[in-house]
């Protein structure tokens, strides 16, 4: 009882939900649908009784009766006529209303969850599922209202059908019991079995798209790979295919008989009315209005159940859908304080492992980076350096210690404060199709249109050679992806970009990985000498596999398996005689 209470609890949520979000995303559209569907619900009832009563007026001979009739019927079929292409054009535009709200509200959300979702191949899992259930928000309003005319509609004709014959009225409604049972049954099947062929279908995708992908192609053309991923697509496609065909046979049967079955109501009101016709005791027009009733009665209690069912479905895509909109973000929770231009950052004790994996890849992390002090971060790949920059930036938390911006937990100050104290460049940077004015500007994107300080940016970081000859300047598309005449830029040029977009921001903290590793060795050296003339008396983080990089560093600091084992400066490891002295030596030795 408690759990019949509670299921009829959470479908009446989600049915308000599904309602009030419809609702919002285009409240004039709502509106005329439901016009639409209150109209379509009287209306056909009332043709059929027009109907009737033009037939019995034929046979009776009154012509001026017939006429009116007959004027009313078409004017009533022009109307269902037109409402039926009015609600089209309604669902259409309807449907594009909602697309975008929904749309809205998932990248809102999507944008301010921790990175950790992204992690997660589950959670991927969740985004399609709730991404293709956007239709369903807005299906869940038309489903409701539907199931209401559909009771009305089925109310209507069993009096109807009742009054004419009682046996037959009960007849057709337990001749459906058997339909609703099936229906019910299959339609959760084919929701489970959605749902089950989802992470199938994500990794189908991924095989169709790579054909799409330009950085893909390259691979594909230079190993021939088109047999290996088009292998694998229709491997899964087949696989998917053949389920899902062999479900829909097995329904295509089954529904065929309890369709047969439910006819048989029609059949014995056809058999009814016929001997009423041949008896005299009613007429032709009563024979029509008769077997329509009863098709009618059975049309609308499959289109009930039909109904109900998806409804009790959607009611599970719905609840998906609820809880992703109100996920609440872990990471992106913060605190009020706002962070000094210059913060005094410390590691304490940190511990931290990316989700799902069962290894840390930082373990018993302490160290310090006092204000206006250039570190530079080497080690080993996969020794933690980049992870540290993204628990600096609160993209993760870490699972044990505390990280201290001025003495004060991380987590006290303002998530976004914190983050536009950095001035940043990736070591895997973005490439962005949009003109070069925007993608420079991106880290401060207010200052777009300030020339000015674009040229100055484009002047450090050597993006000014790049862009010298083109006519339209910083008003230049890079990337091919919707313009035709976009700039394909190298490796080494994107990361020239990057850095320029990192200088716009003009901070005091610049954090900068691996910015040459796509760079020539002329530009790499430019590039790290600007850097430290340019940092003087500010904070800079530098992470460099090219340990010539590091030698001008005020300290650095050796990452191996996860924790600092040596720090000091450039002489001063070298005088020690460790990790970094050996690494150093083993670098220089090739240029000797």
């Amino acid at each position: 009882m408690r759990k019949s209470f509670s299921f009829i609890k959470n479908t009446l949520i989600n049915i308000w939900f599904g309602i009030k979000t419809s609702f919002l995303a285009s409240k004039k559209y709502f509106l005329l649908k439901c016009l639409v569907l209150l109209s379509t619900t009287f209306i056909p009832l009332t043709t059929i009784w027009l109907w009737q009563e033009i037939l019995n007026g034929v046979v009776a001979g009154s012509t001026k009766a017939v006429f009116i009739l007959l004027i009313v019927y078409l004017a009533f079929k022009l109307l269902t006529y037109l409402l039926a292409h009015y609600d089209i054009y309604i669902r259409m535009r309807y449907v594009n209303a909602l697309t975008m709200y929904i749309e809205n509200v998932m990248i809102d959300k999507t944008s301010r969850v921790d990175l950790a979702f992204f992690d997660s191949a589950k959670m991927g899992d969740k985004v399609r599922i709730t991404r293709s259930n956007f239709e369903i928000m807005g299906s869940v309003a038309w489903l409701v209202f539907n199931i209401f005319s559909a009771i009305i509609n089925v109310i209507a004709t069993f009096v109807i059908v009742t009054t004419i014959n009682p046996w037959i009225g009960i007849l057709t409604i337990l001749f459906l019991i058997p339909f609703f049972i099936y229906d019910n049954k299959h339609t959760n099947y084919m929701w489970e079995m959605e749902e089950a062929q989802t992470r199938d279908d994500r990794k189908k995708d991924y095989y169709n798209n790579a054909f799409y992908d330009n950085n893909i192609q390259f691979e594909i053309k230079l190993n021939k790979l088109t047999d290996f991923f088009l292998g694998r697509y229709k491997e899964i496609w087949q696989r998917l295919y053949k389920k899902r065909t062999k479900a829909g046979i097995l329904h295509t049967l089954r529904i065929s008989f309890f369709l047969l079955l439910n006819f048989l109501s029609e059949l014995l009101m056809l058999l009814f009315s016929v001997q009423g016709v041949i008896a005299k005791e009613i007429g032709i027009g009563n024979l029509q209005y008769n077997i329509s009733m009863v098709a009618r009665l059975r049309e609308q209690s499959i289109e009930l159940i039909k109904n109900v069912n998806w409804l009790m479905v959607n009611n599970v895509r719905l609840k998906s859908l609820q809880e992703f909109i109100a996920m609440k973000p872990e990471y992106e929770q913060c605190g009020k304080r706002i962070p000094s231009s210059n913060p005094r950052i410390e590691f304490c004790d940190v511990y931290f492992r990316y989700p799902n994996c069962e290894d840390y890849v930082l373990k018993n992390c302490s160290f310090v980076i006092e204000p206006h002090e250039r570190i530079a971060l080497v080690g080993q790949n996969g020794s933690g350096k980049s992870t540290i920059i993204k628990l600096m930036f609160r993209f993760y938390d870490p699972e044990k210690g505390m990280i201290k911006l001025d003495g004060i937990d991380i987590k006290e100050y303002d998530i976004y404060a914190v983050r536009r104290v950095f001035g940043v460049l990736f070591q895997d940077y973005v490439t962005y199709c949009l003109p070069l004015r925007e993608i420079i500007a991106l880290s401060d994107f207010v200052n777009r249109f300030d020339d000015g300080k674009l040229q100055k940016v484009s002047d450090i970081s050597g993006v000014t050679e790049i862009i010298k000859d083109w006519p339209d300047g910083f008003d230049s598309v890079l990337g091919r992806y919707y313009a035709d005449n976009g700039k394909d830029l190298s490796g080494g040029q994107w990361q020239l970009v990057g850095l320029a977009r990192a200088y716009f921001r003009d901070n005091e903290f610049m954090i900068l990985d691996e910015p040459s590793a796509a760079l020539d060795p002329i530009f790499e050296d430019r590039i790290f000498a600007q850097l430290y003339d340019l940092s003087k008396g500010k904070n800079a983080v530098i992470i460099s596999h090219r340990l010539s990089n590091t030698t001008l560093a005020d300290k650095i600091l050796v990452l191996d398996d996860g924790h600092i084992v040596e720090r000091g400066s450039h002489f001063d490891l070298l005088k020690q005689n460790g990790k970094y002295a050996y690494w150093f030596n083993l670098q220089a030795s090739k240029y000797v």
